[in-house]
């Protein structure tokens, strides 16, 4: 009996800590330049520095959910060996993948007898990441398939993520930001900072002059709203700049309580969205809005 932990790819985690915690993931993909590949092993087919300068370089770039086979087979793998899913999905405000696995649940219930659960975590990238990884701690602890969900559906409200990018064009080929703001955020020197709501949706907050500036002012939102330091991790994900990530970490360091900031690279379907030069700040907090 018990059950299995089972999320998407697009996280900001080593594959160490899947492995090690017995977590499945359900795969996303990309095309570059028409070169198709399933977001399953963590950089190795495609590895980020060479993705994001592709990116840099011109290279057309598209992204796709994972297809509703993908779900079963890992959903009814697990069924099959007598235990539940807890399926702890990206944001539906920004993806359909967590629809996909809806869907998947819905033509399995009543096959098996054990049960599937999802909950939409409203998180993407590093603070999906955050979502995995306490709940991984929780179900170490003994927590039941039920009170891990009903544990998420309240965690998930406190998850803040907070971020810049060079250039909202990315976000807006996407569709995740209007052609308004991908054109401001284009302006000379002018730097974008976004959030992901209540909702799971991107929002731009406001801009800042100068990347460094945008840079300190997440810092400084992250600083506002934080709660329980050292209770939860601080993490930095970042589209291939490595150097200014480390300045937001110094910067952190010296000017809040926060006494440790781990540093991952943005993953690449996200990374995709984003674009290279994407900053992204994750941490718990009070709330996930200014």
């Amino acid at each position: 009996m018990g059950y299995v932990i089972v999320t998407d790819s697009v996280l900001d985690i080593e594959e160490r800590f899947l492995h090690q915690n017995g977590i499945c993931t359900v795969p996303l993909s990309f095309t570059i330049d028409g070169y198709d590949t399933v977001e399953d092993d963590f950089g190795k087919t495609v590895p980020f520095s060479d993705f994001y300068r592709q990116l840099r370089d011109g290279a057309a770039v598209t992204t796709a959910q994972a297809p509703i086979s993908a779900f079963t087979s890992v959903f009814e793998g697990i069924l099959k060996s007598k235990r539940d899913v807890v399926y702890l999905g990206f944001s539906s405000a920004l993806s359909g993948n967590y629809q996909t696995g809806c869907i998947a649940k819905n033509e399995l219930d009543g096959k098996y007898s054990n049960q599937i659960y999802c909950v939409d975590t409203l998180a993407a990238a590093g603070g999906q990441t955050l979502v995995i990884r306490e709940a991984a701690k929780r179900k170490a602890k003994g927590y039941t398939a039920e009170q891990l969900v009903e544990w998420a559906q309240e965690f998930r409200k406190h998850v803040v993520h907070w971020f810049t990018v060079d250039d909202l064009l990315y976000l807006h080929r996407g569709g995740r930001v209007p052609k308004s703001a991908a054109v401001m955020g284009s302006l000379l020197s002018v730097k974008p900072i976004l959030y992901v709501s209540d909702e799971g949706k991107l929002l731009v907050w406001k801009k800042a002059r100068g990347r460094k500036r945008a840079l300190e002012m997440l810092a400084k939102q992250m600083n506002k709203h934080i709660r329980e330091i050292g209770t939860y991790p601080v993490t930095i994900s970042h589209g291939d700049c490595q150097e200014d990530a480390e300045y937001l970490k110094e910067y952190i360091l010296s000017h809040t309580a926060v006494e440790q900031v781990e540093i991952h690279m943005l993953d690449t379907v996200i990374g995709a969205h984003a674009g290279p030069g994407t900053v992204a700040l994750f941490c718990y907090g009070d709330k996930r809005g200014e």
